[in-house]
């Protein structure tokens, strides 16, 4: 029998976290909006942005309430996401590919500012939408031995003039669901450009972008360390210039399970002796 050389454990190693830990190791929560039952993802089809791609996404139409979501392991999660929007709408993108599927239909606004400031708050109100509101994450992430997540956010809508729509998740202020109040903010608000439609390539906008002047030329955000038991989803259009439709659209959202360090550094070991066996073998 022969033993397997260090260098190239390490290169396993070195692959396995290069791939993204957040899908490997974690389990996740996905929600796919959809304009029409084409953009519907079957069980086994994977999307998402690398180191994020999951099976098992639910498939959300315009508006709703689903008590308990699917997680990418196919169990239910015990989360509940309640969600509207003025619309959906499409990419026009087709739907050949999972990825084109998750990015092709969207939930839209409907241009008019938010009313943060009404009491009580009015989830349904169409100035709000598109929102998502989030609940009972501390369970399913106690379950999977985890203390934190990341909430992704996919965004991109029909147009590429340089639309812009701020994003950032806030708690909602009290137990009804749909919430009549607003809690803390629990994110920085990252801004969006909308200049080119999807075309296979993820392109993460950085927490930098935190204004309209900084706004990214992305379709996807990614909020990190987040231990809220709830949150909501809020999104606000941004006047881009002349000639700019006024629109935030929510393709997409996950919730990424981040488990401890040293669990993840134990995974890796395992699948590298595991490795090592067998190559002994």
């Amino acid at each position: 029998m022969r033993g397997v050389g260090w260098k190239r454990v390490a290169a396993v190693a070195t692959v396995l976290l290069c791939a993204g830990l957040p899908a490997a190791w974690g389990s996740s929560v996905g929600a796919n909006f959809t304009n029409s039952s084409d953009e519907n993802l079957a069980a086994d089809e994977v999307a998402g942005a690398p180191g994020y791609a999951q099976g098992n996404w639910n498939n959300l139409g315009r508006w709703g309430q689903a008590a308990a979501v699917n997680a990418s392991d196919g169990a239910a999660s015990g989360i509940a996401v309640t969600w509207d929007s003025n619309n959906t709408w499409g990419l026009g993108v087709g739907t050949g590919t999972p990825d084109n599927k998750l990015m092709n239909g969207y939930l839209d606004a409907t241009g008019a500012a938010n009313l943060d400031t009404a009491v009580p708050y009015n989830f349904w109100d169409n100035a709000n939408k598109p929102e998502v509101c989030v609940r009972g994450i501390g369970a399913w992430l106690a379950a999977q031995g985890a203390p934190s997540y990341k909430v992704v956010v996919y965004t991109d809508g029909d147009e590429m003039i340089g639309r812009t729509s701020a994003y950032w998740l806030q708690e909602p202020g009290d137990s009804n669901d749909p919430p009549t109040a607003l809690g803390a903010v629990l994110t920085p608000q990252v801004f969006v450009k909308d200049v080119v439609n999807f075309s296979g390539a993820y392109i993460q906008a950085p927490l930098s972008a935190n204004s309209a002047d900084t706004a990214a030329e992305a379709n996807f955000i990614v909020f990190t360390g987040l231990t809220a038991d709830s949150f909501l989803l809020k999104t606000e259009e941004i006047n881009g210039g002349t000639g700019t439709t006024l629109r935030a659209t929510i393709n997409g959202m996950q919730i990424v399970a981040v488990p401890e360090p040293a669990s993840i550094g134990l995974l890796l070991l395992a699948a590298m002796g595991l490795l090592a066996r067998r190559r002994a073998a």
